[in-house]
């Protein structure tokens, strides 16, 4: 005797459109989390290849060692991709605020920096007193110069803490190489030239003849750990270790010098939302498969009534609908894997097809495939991970059905009488359009189905919307925009700048904001006496600077400050400090001064309550921290306490592109006429980092509208299940004279009521989810702005999907007899 559960197969068979449905609605969901799964792999990839570019393809970086202590760490065993570089020397570039650092790479170490190596014409230097640099900085040395050319440079080496000036050479290099211009270096003030090898060896004396060591470590999570024993084995000063910060927020490590909002640039809240978003996907197939299956037990509860009276009990009934759903989930596995592995990858290969490869860092369209093949989707783990999400999942929505098909009594099952239908009060009035009367009396017939079927159309709002709140989490380059002010940096490092000079730039119609800095360095004279009078007594070797900026940048200079304490800045009673960097000379730890929060000092006879420490020193034109104490306080309280009212940097802010270049012709006749002026655009280095994010956006854009096909797709499986499981009422329908047109009407007025209904839950859960994912971005509760075009793509998509989904059915249904639709079990 045959078991029960080959009656399993026999029903799937005989319900082919049901069972197709069901298919559709597994395969999309196992391709939905597949997809996912893999693309989350392959924009990590890419992100962390945007991160590399910044900053070097390198994890840390440790500054002054010696030869052996150079080759001891290339020889150890835990770490990868070593390499050295030597300071030549710096110079300024020409009147600007850039410094040139001149740098000879060892061996293979300029791979590490993809954005620096290009070359535009001619090749890299490979011998002593040659040099290769970019086309931009050639332009302020030697305009017009070219490959072949002598370059004469007037160059400055020091080190990190010296207590000798700087050795100061000048050397004729010779061009061999013009390097593609890097805007990059902009943010920091910085170019960079690479010289050949021997050129350290040649020009400068022993003690500058020391390496900086790039690597990465073989192993992640024991980062900081390698660091801190590398570190000891070196004997290697902290000031010495420097970190990667942009590469590895973007991996998500932890590491010493970590900030507090650090956390939320990593890669690990991409993947929350991801997780989100899986889940309303996945939920919202959930919703289908429920509904298709809740349908298919109702039409057959007679067959489930006549099962339970010849002996069947409730745990045969379960075994036998979730076996149906397995039957469909295998057939479905193989074609939904295989799909969604191949469309995560084929949408970003097509999508970067029309892109740049040089904005991946990549040297042709070919190596840039090659790093999507090669990301890291090859594990089974998000194919696995998305089958056995999909399986859960489908169980879950199978649940309801399967109980409903258990608890159903045999004898009202068989009798036919398994419904109870109850006519609910009824109020009279005027019907103004009988179709839309109709349609939602139908809807409200049916409230189980209309719900399910909104909610399905809820959730593909939901995810089309959160997909697209969670992109900027892809930016690396966000941190990199932040490190300077402005659209362009404005500087007079003699006289400054008067109040008047300032306000005519400030009153320019292009200019939309302006910061500004004012910048007063003390040191000791010669006869150990110090211009200012304090409170509290300076180390011999310490600097006392005042920096005064505008009340809103001062106020966000340190987050987190009470309103009473953003007053006290305003008002001029308190302020906030840098402390100085600790070093050690001669392996003793150096005194120093450190204030801390809640201390008061006297500046001028000025008394000022310390609010908070800061890490980060306001400096002017780029140039690096004079060691010691600074106090930054509000424009007005700097005048009383310098008696200057100078302004050192200005930063103004253009409302856009249009009028750029007059603002820039027009800033150069205003920089002549304030004698010490000059100027420097960001414009370059934002578009470069811009353009960078706006080819990740491009790919992610692929996985969003994939997923919102999807979302689509399982709209319209939902409506047409709900119009196909209703073929016998419409029949009936047109039997007692109901015309084609007005049941065409009928369901265009529901598939219209569904979409309206469904896109204002599905605006109200879009901006919760867009809520939350902007809260663990930024790692605080914020409000953030309703996503109103997303929000608007997304309803009008789900209303016309609606309307479609009811049409095409709705045509065949009609060409049909009348007859044959009433009698029809399918």
């Amino acid at each position: 005797m045959k078991s029960y559960l080959s009656l399993a197969w026999k029903q799937l068979k005989a319900e082919k459109i049901t069972s197709l449905l069901i298919l559709c609605a597994l395969l999309l969901s196992t391709i939905a989390t597949t997809a996912a799964g893999a693309s989350v792999g392959i924009l990590q990839s890419l992100r962390i290849r945007q991160a590399a570019g910044f900053n070097g393809n390198r994890y840390a970086t440790f500054h002054q060692l010696t030869e052996a202590q150079r080759k001891q760490l290339s020889g150890d065993a835990r770490l990868t991709d070593v390499g050295s570089l030597i300071q030549i020397g710096n110079c300024r570039l020409g009147s600007s605020s850039l410094t040139l650092f001149l740098r000879e790479y060892c061996g293979n170490s300029l791979d590490a920096y993809p954005s620096i190596g290009i070359l535009r014409e001619g090749h890299l230097p490979s011998g002593a007193g040659e040099i290769a640099l970019s086309e931009d900085a050639l332009q302020y040395l030697a305009p017009g110069a070219g490959v072949g050319d002598t370059l004469t440079l007037t160059l400055s080496v020091s080190l990190k803490t010296d207590d000798q000036p700087p050795f100061e050479y000048t050397f004729p290099f010779t061009i061999t190489g013009i390097l593609e211009n890097d805007y990059l270096g902009y943010a920091s003030g910085t170019m960079t030239a690479v010289a050949g090898r021997g050129t350290a060896a040649a020009l400068l004396p022993e003690r500058y003849l020391l390496y900086s060591t790039n690597f990465k470590t073989k192993t992640t999570g024991d980062f900081q750990a390698i660091i801190d024993s590398l570190a000891e084995q070196l004997t290697l000063d902290k000031e010495n270790i420097q970190y990667n910060w942009v590469l590895l927020d973007a991996m998500g490590m932890d590491y010493a010098e970590k900030g507090e909002g650090d956390a939320g640039n990593g890669f690990p809240f991409m993947a929350a939302a991801c997780i989100l978003v899986g889940s309303l996907v996945l939920l919202a197939s959930g919703l289908v498969i429920y509904n298709i299956l809740k349908v298919s037990v109702s039409r057959k509860i007679r067959e489930y009534g006549t099962l339970r009276a010849i002996g069947g009990d409730r745990r045969q009934l379960y075994a036998l609908v979730t076996l149906q759903l397995l039957l469909l989930f295998v057939i479905a596995l193989p074609p939904g894997s295989l799909l969604g592995t191949l469309s995560a990858k084929g949408i970003l290969l097509a999508a970067t097809g029309l892109l740049n490869p040089d904005l991946f860092l990549a040297g042709s369209t070919q190596q840039l495939h090659t790093a999507i093949t090669g990301s890291r989707t090859g594990t089974m783990l998000p194919i696995l991970a998305g089958i056995g999400i999909t399986l859960f999942f489908s169980l879950i929505a199978a649940f309801p059905a399967a109980r409903y098909a258990s608890r159903v009594s045999p004898v009202e099952a068989m009798s036919g009488h398994a419904a109870v239908i109850k006519r609910a009060h009824r109020k009279t009035g005027k019907i103004r359009c009988f179709e839309a009367f109709y349609a939602r009396l139908n809807m409200s017939r049916s409230r189980g189905r209309t719900a399910i079927t909104i909610l399905s159309i809820v959730m593909s709002i939901t995810v089309y919307v959160a997909l697209q709140s969670f992109s900027g989490l892809l930016d690396t380059s966000r941190a990199v925009q932040e490190m300077h002010l402005g659209d362009y940096a404005v500087t007079n490092e003699t006289a400054g700048f008067r109040p008047a000079a300032v306000k005519e730039l400030q009153e320019r119609e292009e200019v939309a904001a302006l910061y500004t800095t004012k910048l007063s360095v003390y040191t000791w004279d010669a006869g150990g006496h110090f211009p200012l009078r304090l409170d509290f007594t300076l180390q011999s070797w310490e600097a006392f600077q005042i920096a005064g900026i505008d009340s809103g940048r001062l106020e966000s200079y340190l987050p987190g400050l009470s309103a009473q304490t953003k007053e006290a800045l305003r008002n001029g009673t308190a302020c906030l400090v840098k402390n100085p960097i600790p070093f050690s000379f001669d392996g003793q730890e150096t005194a120093f001064t450190q204030l801390k929060a809640g201390d008061t000092l006297t500046v001028n006879g000025t008394p000022l309550q310390v609010a908070g420490i800061v890490s980060t020193p306001v400096t002017i034109n780029n140039a690096g921290y004079i060691n010691g104490i600074q106090i930054l306080v509000s424009d007005s309280l700097y005048d009383t306490l310098t008696g200057k009212d100078s302004y050192s940097e200005i930063y103004p802010v253009l409302y856009g592109e249009e009028k750029a270049d007059a603002f820039e012709k027009w800033l150069q006749e205003w920089c002549d006429s304030n004698p010490g002026s000059h100027w420097l655009s960001y414009r370059q280095s934002d578009a470069q980092l811009a353009k960078s994010f706006e080819q990740i956006t491009l790919l992610s854009w692929g996985l969003i509208l994939f997923i919102g096909l999807i979302g689509l797709l399982n709209i319209i499986n939902t409506v047409y299940t709900s119009i196909h499981t209703r073929v016998n009422e419409i029949g009936i329908q047109r039997a007692i004279g109901m015309s084609a047109g007005s049941l065409y009407r009928t369901f265009l007025w529901e598939g219209a009521y569904y979409g309206l209904i469904a896109s204002g839950i599905g605006a109200v859960t879009s901006w919760l989810c867009t809520f939350f994912v902007h809260a663990a971005a930024a790692e605080a509760w914020q409000l953030p702005p309703f996503p109103l075009i997303p929000v608007l793509q997304a309803s009008l998509v789900s209303v016309l999907a609606c309307l479609l989904s009811t049409a095409f059915p709705l045509r065949s249904l009609t060409r049909m007899n009348i007859v044959t639709t009433i009698r029809s079990i399918e």
